[in-house]
């Protein structure tokens, strides 16, 4: 796990999720039952190989920064999913968040504010005129508009990331309405990895 990301009271790190078998079955020791079951509900082998590590190594950096072991952290989920510690965790004012794209996952860490962070391998999308003009600000897809056609897949994640990272940080779906004035958030596009982009946004 290597920081990609850092500033006062809060920071980013960035890791992989594609290691050998041997590893994954060590790690996976800390899981709860529910994450085991969620794992063994995935259909492809490296989907769940990749699952595991995401959540087992989001509860050793939980574990770290609390004085626990990974296997007692105790997880909480908000209405739309969100995690967060236990109000029975030492430590509870711990905010943080993940995000994961193909072999790559990073964990936002947060003392102070509500965090969200997302990530996405850097690809075309073949509907993102769509979902930009059904998703975006008028300003944001205006911009996205008039990039040339090769800055355009870059352009439209980097976007994309935002708007995922601050309806993460407050706990809902792309489709709640919420403030992105800049006065209210800390965001910060990010590269955790070449071929990738993402972007965190934290609550001020």
């Amino acid at each position: 796990m290597r920081p990609v990301l850092e500033n006062d009271g809060w920071e980013v790190l960035a890791f992989g999720l594609d290691a050998q078998p041997s590893r994954i079955e060590d790690i996976s020791a800390c899981l709860s039952e529910d994450e085991r079951r969620r794992s063994r509900n995935l259909t492809l082998e490296r989907d769940r190989r990749r699952f595991i590590m995401a959540r087992a190594q989001l509860r050793h950096l939980l574990a770290s920064r609390i004085g626990i072991a990974p296997s007692e952290v105790e997880l909480e989920y908000g209405p739309q999913g969100k995690p967060r510690l236990s109000r029975r965790m030492p430590g509870r004012e711990l905010h943080f968040g993940a995000s994961r794209s193909e072999d790559l996952a990073v964990i936002a860490l947060s003392v102070k504010h509500e965090v969200g962070v997302d990530i996405e391998a850097v690809r075309p999308v073949p509907e993102a005129d769509d979902i930009a003009a059904l998703c975006f600000s008028v300003p944001e897809y205006e911009s996205y508009r008039a990039l040339d056609a090769e800055d355009k897949p870059e352009g439209f994640l980097r976007r994309w990331t935002r708007l995922e990272a601050l309806a993460k940080a407050l706990g809902c779906g792309l489709g709640c309405s919420f403030s992105a004035d800049e006065q209210d958030w800390t965001v910060h596009s990010f590269v955790p990895k070449p071929g990738y982009i993402g972007t965190v946004a934290v609550l001020n």
